[in-house]
Parts: structure tokens; C-alpha cells; sequence
């Protein structure tokens, strides 16, 4: 299933790529769905209300923290990442950084080091009943 030539991305068209062998440093407020297939050195992030996706291809290195709607890794990153829908996470991905998501894919054999937070269960809140009360007071003998 993964072995198949056809290229990670194939069914998105992209308003914006970076281009395998090109280095960019600084930051970017991103609108459409992008391609990152060289190294991007800073933070991406996605316009308000745009519901794009981010691809970081197999040659990809992103230095730096994001954040955008859906999110696909086949390439590097190196930094925290948010992704408020879905994200994807390759053979081929390595993270080195926290991850916030919504929902979450991560295929055998990626790489990934860091905290992973799925917001859904940041919104639920516990119940007293859930909580256990901690006595440190010993027992008299």
C-alpha cells in the first residue's frame, strides 16, 4: 500500500511550494494548501478560516514551529506542531517536537519524539468522582 509510486500528494493542487534545493529562511502565513519539498527554516502558519493543507514531502526539512488546519509528514520536522483537523504521518516522517492534533495517523516505521496532546481530550473536564482524595496522616497503632 505504501510501496506505490504515486506521490504522497497527488489528489492536492497547491497555491504555494517550496521547491526541492531551495532554502527559505523566515516565516510564512500560508492560505491554500502547501508544498514544502526543500528546507524551510522558521514558522508556518495558516491564514484564519482557511482549512488548507500542509504537505512536508519525503525531501521536506521544516526547522521551525507550525500550525495549520490538516496536516501530511513524509519528510522532516523539527519543531512543535499544531494541526487543529487531521494529520498524517508517513514511513518516511521524522518529528522531533510536540504535536497538539484534532486526529492523528501515524503509519509503521515513522519517527516521532515528543509530547502528543489531542485537543479533544484537553476540552473534557474530570470528575469529582474521578478524583481520589490523598490522605498523608498515618495510622495510629
Amino acid at each position: 500500500m505504501f510501496d506505490s509510486k504515486k506521490p504522497i500528494n497527488y489528489h492536492l493542487s497547491f497555491s504555494n511550494e517550496i521547491g526541492a534545493g531551495s532554502k527559505v529562511l523566515g516565516n510564512l502565513e500560508g492560505k491554500g494548501n502547501f508544498r514544502v519539498a526543500g528546507h524551510f527554516v522558521g514558522n508556518i502558519s495558516e491564514v484564519k478560516d482557511s482549512a488548507s493543507t500542509l504537505v512536508i514531502d519525503k525531501e521536506g526539512l521544516l526547522t521551525g514551529d507550525l500550525h495549520y488546519s490538516n496536516l501530511i509528514v513524509a519528510g522532516t520536522i523539527e519543531g512543535s506542531i499544531t494541526v487543529d483537523e487531521k494529520m498524517e504521518v508517513y514511513p518516511t516522517a521524522v518529528i522531533r517536537g510536540d504535536i497538539r492534533y484534532k486526529t492523528l495517523d501515524i503509519h509503521p516505521d515513522a519517527k516521532v519524539n515528543g509530547l502528543l496532546s489531542c485537543v479533544d481530550l484537553d476540552k473534557t473536564s474530570s470528575k469529582d468522582s474521578e478524583i481520589l482524595p490523598f490522605d498523608t496522616k498515618k495510622k495510629a497503632s
